[in-house]
């Protein structure tokens, strides 16, 4: 097995591993009952992983991973310039590129056409761990590309970068899980990563509440740059989506994809 073989085989077993756990942990221990079908959500969300996963590595063949190998064979970037202990490599990266999902994410609800974008991403009137995967396709590309340019101004370690990914994808299910914390855990755990109740606050059909909690991992961006939140005003009736979407079975696949397009959104903020 070579170390493309491994990338995938990590990269695949956080996307399936993460899936599995957490769908298990939504039916045996859910925040909240279903708001809308199921059958209807989930078609629309995992509708757009396969198609994501089918674009992406036709538009841009080059993974995260393979970016770091890249940079570090031409000596590109940051690390590959001022020689870190391995340790010390590997935390920066894991705290820089979670910095740039955050900035990232706060971009895309700020920048106009951006959002017309993001609403995808926040259409769905329900939540659970399938939000997380539900992306616009022009989103996953543009979101990838800003990923890949940070790995290789970073010069990353190729491994480094893996964990980061991996972490991203199995910590996105959890953040997006319909799953139950107590609350003594969920504030320890906040402390430090995003939870379910912290993020669940950012999918809020309330615009000042959907400009909040904009982390992926770590919890210390929000706070650091003042969007933390709490909790929602309406605490467990908090109704989630978007104000002027409120017919989850209008929400295709094919609705989803002609969203941005269709009409002048709401301002994000």
């Amino acid at each position: 097995m070579d170390a493309s073989d491994i990338l995938e085989s990590l990269y695949f077993g956080a996307l399936v591993g993460g899936f599995a756990i957490v769908g298990a942990w939504e039916t045996r221990a859910p925040a909240r009952p279903a708001r809308a079908p199921l059958r209807e959500r989930w078609t629309a969300n995992l509708g757009l992983l396969a198609l994501n996963h089918g674009i992406l590595p036709l538009l841009l063949p080059i993974s995260n991973g393979a970016a770091a190998w890249f940079a570090s064979e031409r000596g590109w970037g940051f690390m590959n310039v001022v020689e870190l202990p391995p340790a010390a490599a590997v935390a920066l990266t894991l705290v820089a590129l979670d910095a740039v999902r955050y900035g990232n994410h706060r971009l895309w609800h700020q920048v106009p056409v951006l959002w017309r974008l993001h609403r995808v991403h926040h259409s769905d009137v329900d939540y659970d761990l399938t939000v997380g995967l539900r992306f616009h396709p022009i989103e996953a590309i543009a979101g990838n590309v800003a990923v890949l340019a940070a790995v290789v101004a970073l010069g990353a370690p190729v491994w480094a970068v893996i964990a980061s990914d991996v972490a991203t994808v199995a910590l996105g299910y959890f953040a997006h899980g319909n799953v139950r914390v107590p609350g003594a855990v969920d504030r320890a755990l906040r402390v430090v990563l995003v939870t379910p109740a912290m993020h669940s606050t950012h999918h809020s059909v309330e615009r000042d509440e959907a400009m909040s909690n904009f982390g992926s991992v770590l919890s210390v961006w929000d706070r650091l740059f003042g969007s933390y939140r709490e909790r929602p005003r309406a605490g467990d009736a908090i109704e989630f989506g978007l104000a002027d979407e409120r017919d989850a079975s209008r929400l295709t696949l094919l609705r989803l994809l002609r969203l941005p397009f269709a009409s002048a959104p709401a301002p994000a903020a």
